[in-house]
């Protein structure tokens, strides 16, 4: 089912970043059901609840948990594991996954394959539970003592000893039935099932209200006689500073295309930090879009590194001085189990311009759209503060790290391809898996052209296998060490 080569151990508890799972029916029936089920469940917000649930009907209400999605898959004889259908990531040998498998075994299981989400509960004191930020740090980097606090909420079951249980969409409650006989629905506990209530339609405003208050993330709002799902989660206000903007023609007029914005860590001194936080073209008005192009380019400054947006165009950075309010759905921290991170720039007003400093980690704000401009807010004073999307654990950003140590580059080429490992050594910190290794694919003439990969490693000894395993698999015939 797995590749054990691939996984990376600190006691019990294994990782693989990713290409673990080698079981590709497995690998589809997730995918599918990805595509088939999650996706098509709705985004609704807050504001048009009371117009969409107002009638008397009965409707299934869960809770949303923000925490990392995954398979799960149980076989009797076998240890259990999580996955990502997307990428092939692999964790097993943690507490809430062998609770997990403990109870499955009790209720006769054969075999099964579970939707989840991998969760941290709140601090002590604090009703909201830790973010996905947390989770995926705790998953990837985190102390025994930190990886055994990892809770698994059921939300969903896919396939149940060779039967298919897809169609049970159509009455979801049947399912959620079968994940509480089999877990119970205890939030305290290592595994659990999500909680739902059924209630009348017009009862769902409150509810959601009710649940949000309580540290909740959202909910999501199921009938009870047919596949229609809607998620629901509470509108997130960020002021930023506009710091550049792209210009462009529309509908036979010309102006702004989309503003790139910026949020502020705290002051140290006379250094300013700006970390780049989202592009925006959504919410502007085609008047806005006119009259910001004469407003903004008499701001324009040098770039300090060139960025154009998805469509190729430049991005004309400018002075720091007018914030905007922007209105999004969720910060998105990780994509495919990579931390997201943008570029960190310093601000002089001496010099009146940029100087790139590296990249940062920093969310992404999903469906992120522009609300309105904001004069009364002063960016350096706290108007457009970092703190809003992220819990800083020192005042100033960290780019650098003097500690990496490359122990292995080499570059191959064939043609117009190219292959690239970089194996590096995180020295002097205290990192469970120290070792990383890189491996990038590129190929111009491909639909995709570049490909990263990363892999992680405990010991020396593991990563240069593991480097060298790459070599062998990707290394086709006609490949030349050119670096």
């Amino acid at each position: 089912m797995i590749n054990t080569q691939k996984l990376n151990y600190k006691g019990r508890y294994g990782i693989a970043t990713g290409g673990a799972v080698d079981d590709h029916v497995l690998l589809s029936v997730a995918a599918e059901f990805d595509n088939q089920v999650m996706r098509k469940i709705e985004a609704l917000g807050p504001a048009d609840l009371a117009s969409r649930y107002a009638g008397t009907d009965q409707v299934l209400v869960t809770h949303k948990y923000d925490g990392e999605s995954t398979f799960i898959y149980f076989e009797q004889g076998k240890d259990a594991f999580c996955f990502s259908a997307s990428s092939g990531r692999v964790r097993l040998g943690f507490a809430a996954l062998d609770a997990l498998q403990t109870k499955l075994q009790q209720a006769g299981v054969q075999k099964c394959l579970l939707r989840a989400e991998i969760t941290l509960p709140a601090p002590v004191g604090d009703q909201r539970r830790l973010g996905v930020s947390e989770v995926i740090r705790v998953s990837f980097s985190g102390s025994e003592q930190e990886v055994a606090q990892l809770q698994i909420v059921l939300l969903d079951a896919v396939m149940l000893d060779g039967k298919d249980l897809r169609a049970n969409q159509n009455d979801f409650a049947q399912t959620l039935s079968l994940l509480q006989k089999w877990v119970g629905s205890d939030p305290t506990q290592p595994v659990f099932a999500m909680a739902a209530e059924v209630m009348p339609e017009a009862s769902v405003p409150v509810a959601f209200r009710k649940i949000v208050d309580a540290g909740g993330e959202g909910i999501v709002v199921r009938r009870l006689n047919r596949f229609e799902a809607r998620k629901v989660k509470p509108h997130r206000t960020v002021d930023a500073v506009i710091i550049g903007f792209v210009e462009d023609d529309f509908e036979g007029k010309y102006g702004v295309a989309s503003l790139l914005t910026a949020l502020s860590y705290p002051q140290e001194g006379t250094e300013h930090y700006l970390q780049t936080f989202v592009r925006v073209g959504s919410g502007l008005t085609d008047e806005q879009r006119i009259q910001m192009l004469d407003q903004l380019r008499p701001l324009a400054v040098p770039a300090p590194v060139a960025m154009t947006d998805s469509s190729g165009r430049t991005i004309h950075f400018i002075k720091p001085m007018l914030c905007c309010e922007l209105h999004g759905e969720d910060l998105i921290v990780s994509d495919a189990g990579r931390e997201l991170r943008t570029q960190l720039l310093r601000w002089s007003e001496a010099a009146s311009g940029y100087e790139f400093v590296g990249l940062s980690a920093c969310p992404r704000l999903s469906f992120a759209r522009f609300a309105t401009m904001r004069p009364d807010k002063i960016w350096h004073q706290g108007g457009a503060r970092i703190e809003q999307v992220a819990n800083l654990t020192r005042p100033a950003p960290y780019v650098g790290d003097s500690s990496l140590k490359v122990l292995r580059r080499e570059v191959y080429a064939k043609g117009e391809m190219l292959r690239k490992l970089v194996v590096v050594e995180k020295a002097d910190v205290e990192l469970p898996f120290p070792y990383l290794i890189y491996w990038t694919d590129f190929s111009a003439k491909r639909a995709e052209p570049l490909k990263v990969s990363l892999q992680v490693a405990t010991t020396p000894e593991r990563a240069n296998a593991l480097a060298e395993q790459l070599l062998a698999e990707e290394l086709t015939k006609g490949f030349v060490k050119v670096a």
